[in-house]
């Protein structure tokens, strides 16, 4: 057979999207028997040997169609864990040199069939609408890689075409194109707190981490530029900052350090149980008391940003979904909620700074 439709949209050789945001695919050159009372186009999305998304819809006898696999493609990334960046910024901050994480960007492909009932029989049938001379029914080509964009960033974007991450390689970003850290305004960082210049480069996307004290060598420098005027400024003052890990929109791993405040508290449930007494003369009971919980919690703050800053805070790292937090010697994970609700990034009101303050418990227990 023949090929017969034909694939568009966000798909291709040579092209990258987030799996978060909206892929859209737009399937054309569609045949139906016309006789058919109902017509249904089936995408499947393949990554590897599996079967990780498939897509119906009733056409209502049209040719071409458009379809979202975003869910399908965030399925292939469901066993994808960050405990490996964690691994190595813990190694860059005890050995005291830079240490790369990498994760390749994955391909997937994709199956296009028909199912139609027979107005002959009355028999349901499935076609195959793609077949290549070799009489393979796969169509190759997509990658996607872990994140999304936000809705301000696929706003602005001039045409869909340009949410193709691939566009980003070696552009000269500060820290990397996967970054979103602000370029208008130093960063405040603490006393033993690393950076990540994250990267993204054919194939794959890497964060590199380095502690604040290290300059790295050029052979370590990322290709989206040179290391100089890269590198935080690092404030050594009197406060005291805790250093976090935080996974971007991007799919990317962030650092930052967070103003400890005069705050600390620790949850410890009692639960009262009675318990009876061995054999005697009278019997009795007594009451037995098992301490659970142990949670740990701190008050912290970003301390007084910039307007960029203070959005970045909120935005990016409030609304992050996992976090790790350097704690006695080593980064563990934490669950970071804001200390109010609505925080004010900008008010023309008052001429002056802002600061994003949070609350920082450990994930951990026991």
């Amino acid at each position: 057979m023949a090929n017969v439709v034909t694939l568009s949209g966000m798909f291709g050789a040579g092209k990258t999207y987030f799996a978060d945001s909206p892929v859209v695919i737009e399937v054309s050159g569609l045949r139906w028997p016309a006789t058919s009372p109902f017509k249904i186009v089936r995408l499947e999305v393949i990554y590897g040997n599996a079967l990780v998304g498939m897509l119906r819809v009733d056409t209502g006898g049209q040719t071409a169609i458009s379809f979202n696999v975003s869910t399908a493609l965030k399925a292939i990334w469901s066993d994808y864990t960050f405990s490996t960046e964690v691994a190595k910024a813990q190694a860059a901050l005890t050995a005291g040199a830079g240490q790369s994480a990498a994760r390749n960007m994955r391909q997937y492909s994709l199956r296009v069939f028909t199912e139609y009932i027979s107005s002959d029989d009355g028999g349901v049938y499935t076609e195959t609408q793609y077949e290549d001379a070799q009489g393979n029914k796969t169509i190759p080509g997509g990658q996607c890689i872990i994140g999304a964009w936000t809705e301000w960033e696929r706003y602005i974007k001039a045409d869909v075409s340009e949410a193709d991450v691939s566009s980003l390689e070696h552009t000269g970003g500060r820290y990397g194109d996967a970054s979103t850290k602000p370029v208008t305004s130093p960063e405040r960082v603490g006393r033993d707190s690393i950076t990540s210049w994250v990267d993204v480069q054919s194939g794959q996307t890497r964060s590199i981490f380095y502690p604040s004290s290290v300059t790295p060598e050029p052979d370590d420098t990322p290709q989206a530029g040179s290391w100089t005027g890269h590198a935080p400024i690092v404030l050594r003052d009197s406060q005291e900052y805790v250093d976090f890990l935080f996974v971007n929109r991007r799919g990317a791993v962030e650092t930052c350090s967070a103003q400890m405040k005069e705050a600390m508290s620790i949850t410890v449930e009692t639960q009262h149980y009675a318990r009876i007494e061995g054999p005697s003369f009278k019997p009795s009971r007594t009451l037995m008391a098992i301490a659970e919980g142990g949670r740990r919690s701190w008050s912290m703050s970003s301390g007084m940003q910039m307007r960029e800053w203070t959005e970045w805070w909120t935005e990016e790292f409030l609304m992050a979904r996992q976090w790790w937090m350097l704690y006695q010697g080593s980064y563990v994970p934490v669950i970071v909620e804001p200390a109010k609700k609505q925080i004010t990034v900008y008010d023309k009101a008052k001429q002056q700074m802002a600061s994003v303050d949070f609350t920082v418990t450990l994930a951990l227990q026991g």
